[in-house]
């Protein structure tokens, strides 16, 4: 969901993701608000309550003691909604705010997937190639159920063709909304790597995976040459999981990688 704020100026938009479960036409759920660096009281976790009434809906976002009162409509195919937003000062608006918002459903990310991992760093010095070529990628995933909550669980495997880092490797993490974080570990249960950088310090938002919606099904993108990242900053020590080959930007070997990554699930 994204709040776009008309008054005051100038225009901020706001994203959310979570959660809605409807029973009897109401509606219950919890979004995740992402923090705001020149807001540190903006962030985290907020309840949310609403109805549906035929095509209308209205919702309540209660986010650090404050209430977010949106009206508005869902699509013809259910799939999207949209409509006006009013909110008081506090939590995220420092003053009273108006605006517009809209909404989109996410399929749950279930199934068999193929894609590549790109720009790797480490396969540039294997192969010479800058960049190298992909490396051919596969696997499953499997999205828990919720329960009112703002995110549900993901677990499968990945398996990689020619990739010295790993061949085969579990994945677990979180999907709210389109943002997904994953933890990769090795056939061990230790953690070698990661796909979506989670939060910084000092109200610094992370940089997630996103689910992207089209008319081709569902993919896991994230362009950004360290969406991806194998290495020793995730609970390995001091020596990552690739094979060590000289670095010379580095003068140094290197047992680590980073790259990007596309998902396209079947």
């Amino acid at each position: 969901m994204v709040l776009l704020q008309e008054e005051p100026r100038p225009q901020n938009s706001l994203s959310v993701s979570g959660f809605l479960v409807e029973s009897d036409n109401a509606l219950t759920g919890s979004v995740e608000v992402p923090p705001v660096a020149a807001q540190h009281h903006c962030g985290g976790v907020a309840s949310l309550t609403g109805t549906i009434t035929g095509q209308n809906v209205t919702l309540s976002v209660n986010e650090g003691g404050t209430a977010v009162n949106l009206t508005g409509s869902i699509s013809s195919d259910s799939t999207s909604m949209s409509g006006n937003y009013q909110a008081q000062g506090g939590g995220c608006f420092t003053t009273p705010t108006t605006g517009t918002w809209n909404a989109f459903l996410i399929p749950p990310l279930n199934g068999n997937f193929t894609g590549t991992i790109s720009n790797s760093t480490y396969m540039t010095l294997v192969t010479g190639a800058s960049p190298a070529a992909p490396i051919a990628v596969s696997g499953t995933i499997s999205q828990s159920t919720n329960a009112d909550g703002s995110n549900a669980t993901l677990t499968g495997s990945i398996s990689a063709v020619g990739y010295p880092c790993f061949s085969t490797a579990l994945i677990s993490g979180t999907i709210s909304g389109q943002n997904v974080y994953l933890n990769i570990f090795d056939y061990n249960g230790v953690q070698i790597g990661s796909l979506g950088q989670s939060s910084g310090s000092a109200g610094v938002p992370g940089s997630p995976a996103t689910v992207v919606v089209s008319s081709s099904g569902l993919s896991l993108v994230d362009t950004s040459t360290v969406g991806l990242f194998l290495g020793a900053n995730t609970g390995t020590g001091t020596v990552g999981p690739c094979p060590p080959i000289f670095d010379p930007t580095l003068l140094a070997n290197r047992t680590s990688d980073s790259g990007s990554v596309a998902f396209n699930f079947q």
